[in-house]
C-alpha cells in the first residue's frame, strides 16, 4: 500500500508522545506544543502537524509552519510530503532537523535556491550540574534592559544566519525580543565596565553605556528539557571565559527550575563556541541541518 499523508489526530496522541520521547533533544518542539494542548490534532495559524500513513498506520510526523520539522523521517516519508509542499508553493521559512533527512528533504523541493544552508550542526545536551563555576552577574532580563539586548540579538542574529533580522523595519523582530523577555526566557549579564575593569565599548547599544557582555535565549520550554538559542558574547571580552561561566549560569538556574536537560545546536564550523560548550559539560547528542529559505 503506498504510503500517504494526512493531518494527525487526537487518536494519534499516545503513538505521537512515544515517538518524540525517543529523542527528546531533537524533538523539543513538538514535545512542548504536545505538553500544552494534550493531542496530536496540532494545527493552528502557525502551522500544522501531519502524519506520514502506511495504512491506518502513522509511521512518521511533520510540524509545517514557519519551519519544517520532521520526526521519524525516512526518504519514503520525505517523498510524500516532498510531492504536497511542491503542489502548495512555498510557505514555510527553514527545514531543521537531523542531518541526513534534512538534505535529504531539501533535494525533492522545488522551491528554488536556498538563502542559506547549514549542513552540519553538532546537537547538544547536558543533563548534570556544568563543570564550570556559574556567573553570579548573569540574570533573568526584564524589559527595562530591552536597549541592551535588542542591539545584541540583532548582531547575533545577523552573524549566526547570515543576514539582519531588521533589513525590512525593526518591527517584528523587536516584538520577538519583547516576547522572549516577557516570557523571562532571556539571560544575560549587562554592565557598563569591563570584568578587567574599564568601560566597554558603546556597541552595539550605541545610545547607552550599559552593554549585554553575554546573554543566551530559552528559545523551547517543555517540562524535563530546553532548548537554548540566541547566545552571544561581546567581542571585547571573547576567549576570556565569559561566554562559559555565562552558560553555566544559564545551565544551573534552568536546572534549579526543574527542567533536567538543557539543549542546544550549533554550527560545525563555529569551533570557538564548540569548545566552550564542551567546558560546560555539554555532550553531542545528534547531528542536525538546517535549511533556509
Amino acid at each position: 500500500m503506498a504510503l500517504r499523508i494526512a493531518r494527525l489526530e487526537h487518536q494519534h496522541t499516545r503513538w505521537l508522545t512515544d515517538l518524540l520521547a525517543r529523542n527528546p533533544c531533537e524533538n523539543v518542539y513538538l514535545i512542548s506544543l504536545l505538553e500544552v494542548t494534550g493531542t496530536a490534532r496540532l494545527g493552528s495559524p502557525a502551522g500544522t502537524l501531519y502524519g506520514i500513513f502506511d495504512g491506518d498506520r502513522p509511521v512518521a510526523a511533520y510540524w509545517v509552519g514557519g519551519n519544517i520539522i520532521p520526526v521519524a523521517a525516512t526518504p519514503a516519508t520525505n517523498e510524500v510530503l516532498a510531492r504536497k509542499l511542491n503542489a502548495d508553493g512555498r510557505v514555510s521559512c527553514s527545514l531543521i532537523g537531523s542531518r541526513s533527512v534534512i538534505l535529504d528533504l531539501q533535494q525533492r523541493l522545488n522551491w528554488g535556491r536556498p538563502r542559506g544552508v547549514r549542513e552540519r550542526q553538532p546537537l547538544l545536551a547536558i543533563s548534570s550540574d556544568p563543570l564550570v563555576t556559574a556567573d553570579e552577574h548573569v540574570h533573568r532580563v526584564t524589559l527595562d534592559d530591552l536597549g541592551a539586548v535588542f542591539p545584541a540579538s540583532v548582531d547575533m542574529f545577523t552573524k549566526e544566519v547570515g543576514f539582519s533580522p531588521i533589513e525590512d523595519g525593526t518591527a517584528g523582530y523587536l516584538a520577538r525580543v519583547r516576547g522572549i523577555i516577557r516570557g523571562k526566557n532571556c539571560y544575560a549579564r549587562i554592565s557598563s565596565t569591563l570584568p578587567q575593569g574599564g568601560a566597554v565599548p558603546r556597541w552595539p547599544a550605541e545610545e547607552q553605556d550599559e552593554q549585554v557582555l553575554f546573554k543566551a535565549d530559552i528559545g523551547i520550554r517543555a517540562r524535563r528539557i530546553v532548548q537554548v538559542q540566541g547566545v552571544w558574547v561581546h567581542p571585547t571580552v571573547r576567549n576570556q571565559g565569559l561566554g562559559a561561566a555565562g552558560m553555566a549560569a544559564v545551565v544551573q538556574r534552568t536546572r534549579d527550575k526543574g527542567h533536567s536537560t538543557v539543549s542546544l545546536y550549533a554550527n560545525d564550523y563555529n569551533e570557538t563556541a564548540l569548545r566552550m560548550y564542551a567546558r560546560v559539560g555539554f555532550e553531542q547528542v545528534g547531528t542536525f541541518a538546517t535549511v533556509m529559505y
